[in-house]
């Protein structure tokens, strides 16, 4: 069957597209519009009872020169979504939304089938996370060789990891068996589909000594391990059933992390991702330089790469985020969309903790945090999820 003419609105899109060097077909308009890539035209009045014109929306044209030189057969809409929106393009946001729930969410948890209804979803979750990190250990490592590189000439450097300044703050291990990949996957599994219900505090701290050298001192980690007063993470709530961690499968959590947030703050997610990947690859180059000038026996005055090394070995979160850099520094547009919606949970975590522990010294995260998750936690403190934002009173 034949198809119809493309309508003057449409003609004049692919001619304006075709003056930048384009040449979409009027076949590839409607395949764009009916994925939500591409917004419809709009319909007017054509005045006079003459019945009606269509015009192109004023942003299609750079939408149309973009999906022409970035789609391809075989290439999922809801990356070309992803990517069009990361780079600054308009794509309608129902679209967007749909695709970065669909990337934050997925896990690569293999056609995950959930349990029976009468079955102890506790059991389950053991269960899934064994099978799985048994399947995927052997494609994963604890740390990056680049890490480890580091490490050992810190270490050749004399520079010792258990810093007597730090070593009344760090009571030792809860656990001294050995920590491996696999280990990692597990708890991390678990964590995704539990929640604190099947992540403890003691759980993270393993995970925060075994990402430090050996030998290091920790003191987040013994913070968690042995608790002032009985107080665990999963605890900290705001009074009305907001908690600081998942209490649950965490996967909700996301989806509601990502709906509340708004398109500003999806997009500089996107690109702390970016930002993530030069910061890691900086601060290599920064001690490798400073761990250099050391062995040719020229100190420098001051060392901010060192420093900044062994602050991300005390806490651990800078640790943890350093090896998702090395270890996947061009992430396919799924992985990196789950590695943002990773950051926008951490970032949006910092708010609740501010909303939930008000008299905590966040003056200090400038100086505790990498500047894209400091940045982004900014962002958004400047304009708060509806969870956070505080309640009318009647």
């Amino acid at each position: 069957m034949a198809r119809k003419q493309p309508s003057a609105a449409d003609t004049a899109l692919i001619a304006a597209a075709g003056e930048r060097g384009a040449a979409p077909t009027p076949t590839q308009l409607e395949r764009w519009r009916a994925a939500g890539l591409l917004p419809r035209n709009e319909q007017h009045g054509a005045g006079q009872g003459r019945g009606s014109v269509s015009t192109v929306p004023a942003e299609a044209v750079d939408l149309v020169v973009w999906l022409s030189a970035h789609s391809r057969p075989g290439r999922r809409p809801s990356d070309l979504a992803l990517e069009a929106f990361g780079a600054g393009l308009p794509i309608p946001e129902p679209t967007v939304r749909a695709a970065w729930l669909a990337a934050a969410t997925d896990f690569r948890l293999d056609a995950l089938r959930e349990p029976a209804k009468d079955a102890d979803r506790s059991d389950w979750i053991a269960d899934v996370a064994q099978e799985l990190a048994a399947k995927h250990s052997g494609k994963s490592v604890l740390l990056p060789q680049r890490m480890r590189d580091i490490d050992a000439r810190i270490a050749a450097a004399g520079i010792p990891f258990a810093l007597p300044e730090l070593a009344p703050f760090d009571k030792g291990a809860y656990d001294t068996e050995p920590y491996t990949s696999r280990d990692l996957l597990t708890t991390t599994i678990s964590g995704v589909l539990g929640g604190t219900s099947e992540l403890s505090d003691i759980d993270i701290a393993a995970v925060s000594r075994a990402l430090a050298p050996p030998g290091a001192t920790v003191p987040v980690a013994s913070m968690l391990e042995y608790p002032e007063e009985g107080t665990q993470l999963a605890d900290i709530n705001d009074g009305h059933g907001l908690t600081l961690l998942p209490a649950g499968d965490a996967r909700n959590d996301l989806e509601r992390v990502v709906a509340e947030a708004s398109l500003a703050q999806l997009r500089a997610s996107w690109q702390a991702v970016d930002r993530m990947h030069r910061w890691a690859l900086s601060l290599c180059d920064a001690v490798e330089a400073e761990l250099d000038a050391l062995a040719a026996g020229q100190p420098p005055p001051e060392c901010p790469g060192l420093k900044q090394w062994f602050f991300g070995i005390t806490f651990g979160l800078n640790r943890l985020l350093l090896r998702q850099a090395l270890l996947e520094p061009a992430p396919p547009t799924r992985a990196r969309t789950s590695t943002a919606a990773m950051l926008l949970f951490m970032a949006t975590g910092m708010s609740r903790l501010r909303a939930m522990v008000p008299d905590g010294q966040f003056e200090l995260f400038p100086v505790l945090l990498p500047p894209f998750l400091h940045q982004l936690a900014e962002l958004i403190a400047a304009d708060l999820p509806a969870s956070l934002r505080p309640t009318e009173p009647a």
